[in-house]
């Protein structure tokens, strides 16, 4: 899931030695798979903990506001591999920390705090990761395996007392991957894009986001489908983390590597799918209520496997302001959602969708103005 794609740098150019480069993998994998429980396991608890405030969905908001606000910091460029594993470690025994509390209201506030930590140490991982998941081979498995990881531990069958053991576990082993990749990768500083998307990359992200946090509010985006609470959260895993291997291994086999004209019209195409998406609620049949899921998912796919090219963008904001973007359309709707269902229902994630899909068209609608001006005019391309 990283956002950079720069080779492992080793004592001889050229050579990789093989436990560096199996720490590549293994890292990709824990990385995803630290990813993918946060959504899953942050969410149910919330609901568990917290659904009185904002519908449950306010540890996954913390969370992912805190990776956002920690991806691409000085701090995280230039910390040790000791603090990669401390955060880990933390963030593993943390999960611990709602169930040793007797009150409700203290293990909530456990929760969030685990959460705002588990946000910090994602954001650490994205900003120090040197590899991506779709450049590592012809296959991306690696988000493949994450999800079935993911799976068992967060359907790893025992008490209440022991129900955070298999994430604690899995977070403790992910932990030590992903600081023995930082210690034995020879890491160096560099910038981190994550901190340079605009618009068209934040769109994608922001809608899976949406569908991911809002899993547990039983909305309408798997409403009348008759799936039961496992298989909604199995098949958004699969949306998650399934779907872009597929999208990515089609990609390459439909574009040469480094096509970067092509890379850069299949903005379009993921901007298109987050137009469709929100108008496929507007039928009540099966297929409709599949497509509004699917699409989306789709979007946040293509961006994915095009997001890998460096992009050009005609508008250059402060890095401020786009991180100031993402955190309004990603973890600020989402709360948004959380606060407005018990009032509006399914329509309060439905108009978020709308939101996301106006604003994609509008994006497509200023990218098509800008294909139309003649290559003299000198003006940069679209996105």
């Amino acid at each position: 899931m990283s956002e950079r794609h720069r080779p492992v740098a080793t004592g001889q150019p050229g050579l990789v030695p093989v436990s560096v480069h199996a720490l590549v993998h293994a890292g990709e994998v824990a990385q995803w798979t630290v990813v993918l429980l946060a959504w899953l396991w942050l969410g149910e608890q919330g609901m568990r903990l917290g659904w009185s405030w904002a519908s449950g969905v306010l540890a996954v908001v913390l969370w992912w506001a805190a990776r956002l606000l920690s991806r691409g910091r000085v701090w995280t460029l230039q910390a040790t591999p000791a603090l990669m594993g401390l955060l880990g470690l933390l963030t593993a025994w943390g999960v611990w920390w709602p169930d040793l509390l007797s009150g409700h209201s203290a293990a909530h506030a456990a929760l969030l705090a685990v959460a705002v930590l588990w946000g910090v140490w994602c954001g650490l991982i994205e900003t120090r990761s040197q590899s991506s998941t779709f450049t590592l081979g012809r296959l991306a498995w690696h988000p493949l395996v994450a999800a079935g990881l993911t799976y068992l531990a967060w359907r790893m069958p025992g008490s209440l007392l022991l129900s955070p053991l298999g994430a604690s576990v899995l977070l403790a082993l992910c932990a030590a991957v992903l600081h023995a990749r930082d210690r034995l990768g020879a890491w160096q500083a560099g910038v981190c894009r994550g901190v340079q998307a605009s618009l068209p990359q934040v769109l994608p992200a922001s809608a899976m986001g949406l569908m991911m946090g809002s899993l547990w509010l039983g909305n309408a985006w798997c409403a009348g489908l008759n799936l039961s609470l496992a298989w909604m959260a199995t098949s958004h895993l699969v949306l998650m983390a399934g779907l872009p291997a597929l999208v990515a291994g089609v990609m390459r086999w439909w574009m040469p590597v480094g096509h970067a004209l092509a890379h850069e019209r299949l903005s379009f195409i993921s901007l298109g799918f987050l137009i469709m998406g929100p108008l496929m609620l507007l039928g009540d049949s099966v297929v409709h209520g599949v497509l509004a899921m699917l699409l989306p998912s789709l979007a946040w796919a293509v961006h994915l496997g095009r997001h890998r090219m460096p992009v050009g963008s005609a508008v250059r904001w402060p890095p401020g302001v786009q991180r100031g973007l993402a955190l309004l359309l990603g973890p600020g709707l989402l709360a948004w959602v959380g606060f407005l269902s018990p009032w509006q229902g399914p329509l309060a994630v439905q108009s978020a969708f709308a939101l996301l899909g106006v604003l994609a068209a509008v994006q497509i609608l200023h990218g098509l103005r800008r294909w139309a001006v003649p290559p003299s005019a000198g003006l940069p391309r679209p996105f």
